[in-house]
């Protein structure tokens, strides 16, 4: 394999994209329209130049009117050069309509997936005539709706910049998504917080985007993934507790203030001075964790995050894990009232209190520890008190 090759392999890798598909013509047509709208489409065009098929050529074709930067029209003309050279017929460039755009240009979307608070962001960038991007960037939690959102004008190197360091900095990678999915989720997000201030007016912001009714709210879906079957579902789940091992929901961990009350209830089973045998100290503790889960992991509230997620798990080559979520989703929606039975659950809820109630332990012992030591001088001040008293 050429040094070429590996880097366009390299490049579509990050990209959240597989080259296989690509070069059979299997990849999804609005997700590659998306990043070839934006700062990563002349990436997207040397990569493609170096997969050689009759497919990645009328791909490039394709996506020469969703080139907004005049460096990716220039490097798509480039890749069909190359692959003409290597014998790859291409197909004619389609003569446009004057004044007309396809709608997928409009403005391209990117979207994160939900941290351990339950918080994303949401991008929604629209190229400028004068050569920038308007950038609506919003930070949304589910359930609680619209955090923060801006509307600001910069330019792509800016917004390269700015995406290369979430990434690098902050682990938060951002995938392509289609703009009116992301609009629809944000016109949710800005009900769910209710009469928001200026710094979370989403509607404030949007005529600068579009003027177009939204579409309903619904998570975005990949076409990378085939969404399980109730009865495949009920299987995936079942060996669903790898899940957690994954980056993005190694975060999904309870937060130690939320965790507080239950916590408590673990140390006063293990500290009572009832004798219960190790089979009822068992139960006890499992009663507690099943309470845990039903109100730190709300079913719809964790269903809703874990098919979001999958779409990112999805889009940066994950199929397998993104089915997982997606059957665990699916599980949680059909039997919420058996949400802590399922793997996944039972080990985000297990794994979080395992470290919580290891540290409320550690501080346990340090008070009581503490309460035995004293130090001279307190011996001596005790005994000086006691020899006054007595000489009183």
């Amino acid at each position: 394999m050429s040094d070429r090759r590996r880097e366009a392999d390299a490049t579509l890798a990050r990209l959240g994209l597989d080259a296989d598909a690509l070069r059979t013509g299997r990849a999804s047509t609005d997700a590659l329209a998306a990043i070839m709208g934006g700062p990563d489409g002349e990436a997207l065009a040397a990569a493609l130049g170096e997969l050689a098929s009759p497919e990645v050529a009328a791909t490039l074709v394709a996506l020469e009117p969703h080139a907004r930067e005049r460096a990716a029209r220039r490097e798509i003309r480039r890749a069909l050069y190359r692959l003409r050279q290597r014998g790859i017929a291409t197909p004619e460039r389609p003569s446009a309509a004057p004044g007309t755009q396809p709608a997928e240009a409009i403005a391209e979307g990117l979207v994160s997936h939900f941290d351990g608070r339950g918080d994303r962001l949401l991008w929604i960038v629209r190229p400028l005539p004068t050569g920038g991007v308007l950038l609506i960037a919003a930070q949304a939690n589910e359930p609680e709706g619209l955090r923060d959102v801006r509307a600001v004008e910069v330019g792509r190197k800016q917004l390269r910049r700015t995406r290369q360091s979430l990434e690098a900095e902050a682990d938060i990678r951002l995938v392509p998504a289609d703009w009116r999915t992301l609009d629809g989720l944000l016109v949710e997000a800005h009900a769910r917080a209710g009469a928001p201030d200026r710094a979370r007016d989403y509607l404030r912001a949007r005529p600068r985007l579009t003027s177009d009714t939204p579409i309903p709210a619904a998570e975005p879906t990949s076409t990378r993934v085939a969404p399980p079957g109730i009865e495949e579902a009920g299987a995936l789940a079942a060996a669903s507790a790898a899940l957690v091992e994954e980056p993005e929901l190694r975060t999904w961990l309870p937060e130690p203030e939320a965790a507080a009350p239950f916590v408590e209830e673990i140390a006063g089973v293990r500290e009572s001075p009832l004798v219960l045998s190790g089979m009822q100290q068992q139960e006890r503790l499992r009663d507690i964790l099943r309470r845990a889960a039903a109100r730190l992991y709300p079913p719809g509230v964790l269903a809703r995050r874990l098919e979001g997620t999958a779409y990112v798990l999805a889009e940066t080559g994950r199929p397998a894990p993104a089915r997982l979520a997606l059957a665990v989703a699916s599980v949680l929606r059909q039997r919420p009232e058996a949400a802590a039975e399922v793997p996944f659950v039972a080990a985000l809820v297990e794994r979080g209190f395992g470290s919580l109630v290891a540290a409320d332990t550690a501080r346990r012992e340090d008070d009581r520890k503490g309460a035995l030591v004293v130090t001279p001088g307190e011996l001596r001040d005790r005994s000086s008190s006691r020899r006054g008293r007595t000489r009183g």
